[in-house]
């Protein structure tokens, strides 16, 4: 099989607010399951270490056998207290710890997106670093399409709300409406 451009992954399940009480966790995990079970045959996935998404990656690596298409980046600024799961990744990049939370996660986010040539962009869930990494990766790819699934709410609906993404009305739609994530993930990434 050829393998493809690499897809990024931006995902987390909200535990702060504003984003905490307009979020779905069972929605946002399978979306994560499908983009995986669509995309880790013929292209590598890169993604950014979060507690609540690691082990369920690696979970679906490990079904899929499938670990060496899997690249998650993590900052030395949670060395101490991110799950064991993550340090156990095959592919796992670590990026230098700053004088802040907030300077090493963009130092992270922005060697990440930099790191490849990426096919497309996809964001789950999440909270302000999805916002964040978005805006990184529309600066370092601009020609590169970017996915918002809305229907996971989350940063994912605020992005898509803000008119980010494809501009055609029905995959908008299928974005913003459509939970049977395998199908929507094989329609928007395969026809790249």
């Amino acid at each position: 099989m050829k393998k493809l451009e690499p897809v990024f992954l931006s995902a987390s399940i909200p535990h702060r607010e504003p984003y905490v009480h307009n979020s779905d966790p069972l929605l946002i995990r399978e979306a994560i399951l499908a983009l995986v079970a669509v995309v880790v045959r013929s292209r590598e996935l890169v993604f950014g270490g979060h507690p609540a998404i690691s082990p369920l990656v690696d979970h679906a690596s490990r079904t899929l056998s499938a670990q060496d298409n899997f690249y998650i980046y993590q900052s030395r600024w949670f060395e101490d207290v991110i799950p064991e799961v993550a340090k156990n990744f095959k592919n796992l990049i670590w990026t230098d710890k700053r004088y802040s939370r907030e300077e090493s996660l963009t130092l992270m986010r922005t060697e990440m997106i930099g790191s490849r040539s990426f096919g497309a962009a996809v964001f789950i869930g999440g909270m302000e670093g999805i916002v964040e990494e978005c805006e990184i990766f529309k600066k370092l790819h601009p020609d590169k399409p970017i996915f918002p699934v809305a229907s996971t709410l989350g940063a994912a609906l605020e992005l898509f709300n803000a008119g980010e993404g494809p501009q055609d009305d029905f995959i908008r739609e299928e974005l913003r409406a459509n939970k049977r994530y395998r199908g929507l993930f094989r329609k928007i990434l395969e026809e790249m």
